[in-house]
């Protein structure tokens, strides 16, 4: 199994939105397990666990 942090940039009016839409969301293969809000050049930072780094990069 990978790991990895994904940095994420939003609109401003979308991060409240994005926080409860990205969680658990299935992108073949991987799975967004976390996503926080955070400040500074990037909005949100996401967990995501993939099988490999194929589908990680999908």
């Amino acid at each position: 199994m990978i790991h990895a942090y994904v940095l994420i940039e939003a609109e401003p009016t979308r991060v409240q939105d994005l926080m409860q839409e990205l969680p658990n969301m299935e992108l073949e293969g991987s799975v967004i397990q976390t996503v926080h809000a955070v400040t500074g050049r990037y909005d949100l930072i996401a967990f995501v666990e993939s099988p490999d780094l194929k589908s990680l990069g999908n």
